[in-house]
């Protein structure tokens, strides 16, 4: 979770989704999972990973990203999330045996290492 160095949970060292049940969301269907109009206070239509980051480090919604994206934001504070355990997942689909570029993402993938 990527939030704003004076949000109440900022200083938690891990929140779970239904301690957030009643917060405010930006809705970021360009850049994330899109919310239900329920959930959502804002919505963003861009596709400016750091633009959605401000929008959350200033107090306009919380957003949920991977951890690595959310440290790497310029502001606010990113507390892991402890439940519900998400998992991001990366699959290569191809019509056949792939080569070139996409044969040397593959073995990365398969090997484990970060791309």
């Amino acid at each position: 979770m990527l939030l704003p160095a004076g949000h109440p949970f900022a200083r938690r060292p891990s929140l779970r989704l239904d301690d957030l049940a009643d917060a405010r969301w930006i809705d970021a269907p360009g850049v994330g999972l899109p919310l239900t109009a329920a959930r959502a206070s804002v919505r963003y239509d861009g596709t400016d990973l750091l633009a959605l980051c401000a929008l959350a480090t200033a107090g306009h919604g919380l957003v949920l990203l991977p951890r690595r994206l959310a440290q790497a934001a310029r502001a606010g504070v990113a507390v892991p999330l402890s439940a519900p355990r998400l998992v991001h997942r990366t699959e290569l689909l191809s019509p056949g045996t792939p080569t070139g570029v996409a044969a040397a993402l593959a073995a990365r993938l398969t090997a484990g290492s970060p791309v």
